[in-house]
């Protein structure tokens, strides 16, 4: 038996001490063993564990700082320094240790009641909301300043900053990282730290969650906390079923076998989720519960004062998020063929910041949305609440699910020319067009409707 055999079958005999409860033994051998015996992750813990046991609790938490410095994801130092952080009643620090012991070993069967003796009792006075972790078109941001409005303690946290410079309260760049690994540390020690705030509600967006594998959800469900997944296209927007909906669909994402088994990853463990009649088709096999929300927009932040452009020639704009998925091809060949018989500018806005772009759009007589996914998205609520008359295709299905008032002037492929010109030579009727926009905006997308009908899901879940 050479030494460190020795030193570990040492190690065991103490530890089985401890548990037959004979303390002072324990510490009599430990004494003389921590003398001789290397600096081990063992010994840390065993270490900790007899200063607990002997009221040491300072002691004990400095000893598992040190340990953790050399040992940042061990399980039983992490649980250990849940443990004293709770006896010192640092309830936060217990439980970022505990969500890492968790979140670092997959395979742990440890259980939150063991570490953090009253965990089931602690409540907060006012409801508290997450969002995240992906920002699509600042609807995280806008839904959870709605939130804060409505006296909920609302925060967001955004994985993935864009050129569009939407804000959001917390921002970890996950393409700053250099490796695949070092970004899933970070997520993983984001996730223990935003965990630990005693959030009530974690509103997901767009298939992310606080963790690169989805660790989360694991520790999250055993925590009892509620979770919804919203959707908003193209992560679940399947091509063997978009297509018997709308003929003229494209999608971006072809790996129809990653998308299913994300969304069976993700319904495991979340049981709710929000999306559109549209996405509905493609979730609605896994998920227990399918809520249904709008787009939400800070009517505050739009103004109808530029509704008369007095542009001396139309301004017609189009600001796709990608060429293809939006049929710009069309869009700009139709406005070409154009150009030979009418007098008017066109802009393409493309990687431009949101809040610069947004002053182009005010300055528009007509926008043009997309022609190919079917329904309108943010960017056409963005330009109706700005009284822009929007250009969009509407497929027939998704027209049967929407307000008979939506003002939009459906278009496709086949007829977007067609359409364009007959706004081009009714210019007069599209700031009526315009101003239905507007008070369309205002009754379905207010920010604050939405906020209510998410509070009513969370109510729900």
């Amino acid at each position: 038996m050479n030494s460190r055999e020795i030193e570990l079958e040492i190690e065991k005999n103490i530890k089985k001490l401890i548990e037959l409860g004979e303390f002072e033994k324990a510490n009599n051998i430990f004494e003389n063993y921590e003398k001789i015996a290397q600096k081990t992750e063992k010994t840390y813990s065993i270490k900790s564990v007899l200063n607990i046991i002997n009221g040491n609790l300072i002691s004990a938490k400095n000893i598992l700082s040190e340990a953790l410095e050399l040992y940042p994801y061990s399980e039983e130092l992490l649980l250990n320094n849940a443990y004293v952080n709770d006896l010192l009643d640092n309830k936060k620090d217990a439980m970022e240790n505990y969500c890492k012991a968790k979140l670092f070993n997959s395979e742990s069967n440890a259980k939150i009641t063991d570490f953090i003796l009253e965990y089931n009792k602690q409540n907060n006075e006012r409801l508290k909301v997450f969002q995240g972790t992906i920002e699509i078109a600042n609807q995280v941001n806008t839904n959870t300043k709605a939130l804060k409005s409505l006296g909920i303690e609302a925060s967001n946290l955004n994985y993935y900053p864009s050129y569009l410079s939407y804000n959001y309260d917390e921002c970890l760049d996950i393409s700053s990282f250099d490796s695949i690994d070092k970004a899933n540390v970070a997520t993983k020690n984001k996730a223990a730290d935003i965990i630990s705030k005693n959030i009530d509600v974690f509103h997901f967006h767009f298939g992310s969650t606080l963790t690169l594998d989805k660790s989360d959800l694991k520790l999250l469900k055993e925590l009892n906390k509620k979770m919804i997944m919203q959707y908003w296209g193209s992560e679940v927007r399947m091509y063997s079923k978009a297509i018997k909906l709308n003929p003229y669909v494209k999608v971006k994402n072809t790996n129809e076998d990653y998308m299913v088994k994300d969304i069976i990853k993700t319904s495991k463990y979340i049981n709710s989720c929000i999306v559109d009649y549209e996405l509905a088709e493609y979730v609605k096999d896994y998920y227990e519960n399918v809520y249904y929300n709008r787009v939400a927009i800070d009517l505050e932040k739009y103004s109808v004062s530029n509704m008369n452009t007095n542009n001396k020639k139309p301004l017609i704009v189009h600001a796709p998020t990608s060429i293809e998925i939006k049929g710009s091809n069309y869009i700009i060949k139709a406005l070409e063929n154009l150009k030979l018989k009418y007098d008017f500018d066109f802009q393409l806005i493309n990687g431009m910041p949101h809040e610069e772009a947004k002053k182009i759009y005010e300055k528009a007589d007509l926008i043009i949305d997309q022609i190919l996914i079917g329904s309108y998205g943010v960017f056409a609520v963005e330009s109706m609440a700005m009284g822009k008359p929007v250009v969009c295709y509407i497929s027939d299905f998704m027209k049967e699910k929407y307000p008979k008032d939506l003002p939009i002037i459906s278009a496709n492929p086949d007829n977007i020319e067609n359409k364009i010109e007959y706004c081009l030579r009714n210019i007069d009727l599209l700031n009526e067009i315009g101003c239905a926009g507007r008070k369309y905006v205002e009754k379905y997308h207010s920010m604050d409707i939405v906020a209510k009908n998410n509070l009513s899901i969370y109510n729900k879940i």
